[in-house]
This record gives C-alpha cells, structure tokens and sequence, in this order.
C-alpha cells in the first residue's frame, strides 16, 4: 500500500513540474508576440528604405522609375481646433513605366522633423482642402501610365513651432509594399507659401 502512495505522488509531481513548466513557457513567448507586433504596427517609416535620395524644391528627383518634384509647400492660412496649421504639396510626378497607379497621403508621404519624429497625413486637412484650395486633389490619387500626375495633396497638420521639416516621398508604384527608395526634399520656412485669403 505505501509504494501505491509513492508512487502517486511521484506522478502527481511530476504533473505539476509538466504544468508549470508548460505556463512558463507561455508567459516568456507572449510579451515576445506582443513586441513584435507593437514593431509591426508602428514601424518608423524611414527605416523601410534602403536608398534615399534627396532633392531641393523644383528640383527633379528619380527613384524607381518615377520622377518626383516638390514645387512647392503651401500654409493654408488657417488654423484647426489644436491651433495647428494645415500644410499641403505641391508636385508632379512622371511615371515612366506603362502601367497607371494609385498613391495615398497615408502610405506614401510623411513630414520628418529635425528630433526624429514624424508628422503624417491628417484628414480634417483634407476636408478643409476640398472646400477652400483650387487645384486640390484628394487621396488617394492616380498617376497614369508613361504620363503625368500635377496638383496639389495633403495634408498634414503642423504646430506653429515647426518651420523646417523634409518632405518625404515613396515611389511605390503600383505595389503599396515597395518601398525600397525614399525622396527627400528639405524644407525651411522661407519656402512655404501661405495662400490668401
């Protein structure tokens, strides 16, 4: 009777070894999942290019079969809510393979600021822009094959504090995961153009 005993607490251990070992496990690959997926949803969106190419405005500049100009940087002249001014491009972009493709504000442009961080695309800036900006085109946009996209974009809402920033393109083409080149063009406050009113 008492090598029964025995042996049912060796086993009932050795069960409670299993399942502890088993929940540890557990615990260690979650945080893991969970960071992995924070890198994923938020990635910094410089790090997805490997060759940058920079460009002044009105200068031409090529990267994956697409020639970008920044012409200008425009201030709307207004203010939202949060005392932010709305600041939208305008540029043309060649596209010199023979297939037309879409471009979003989202995807393929973004304002890097002097400490690292980002401004992107905000929608209230588009709303405002449909109503009050002659020429302006919302996102997403064509751009048609072997020809010529022109007009105004964006945008993005920026603090008063904020005079220079980079514009920064993504020529994707027709695939929104290419993005292996990046258009840089520097901007300063002498280059923005604030629009009457």
């Amino acid at each position: 009777m008492r090598r029964y005993k025995i042996t049912a607490l060796i086993l009932c251990a050795a069960m409670a070894l299993t399942s502890a070992v088993s929940c540890s496990d557990g615990n260690t690959s979650r945080p893991m999942s969970v960071t992995s997926q924070e890198t994923t949803i938020n990635p910094n969106n410089e790090g997805r290019a490997s060759n940058e190419v920079t460009a002044a405005i009105s200068e031409k500049a090529n990267a994956n079969k697409t020639d970008f100009t920044l012409n200008r940087v425009i201030d709307a002249g207004t203010h939202n809510d949060k005392n932010e001014r709305y600041i939208y491009l305008d540029v043309t972009i060649d596209n010199a393979t023979d297939k037309e493709y879409d471009l979003s504000m989202i995807n393929n442009f973004y304002l890097l600021l002097s400490d690292g961080s980002e401004i992107h695309y905000h929608v209230g800036s588009q709303l405002y822009a449909t109503n009050n900006i002659d020429g302006y085109i919302p996102s997403p946009f064509t751009v048609p094959a072997s020809g010529k996209f022109s007009g105004i974009i964006g945008g993005f809402a920026v603090a008063d504090s904020v005079t220079d920033f980079t514009v920064c393109f993504f020529p994707t083409l027709n695939d929104p995961q290419n993005t292996p080149d990046v258009i840089k063009v520097n901007v300063t406050s002498n280059d923005i153009v604030t629009l009457s009113k």
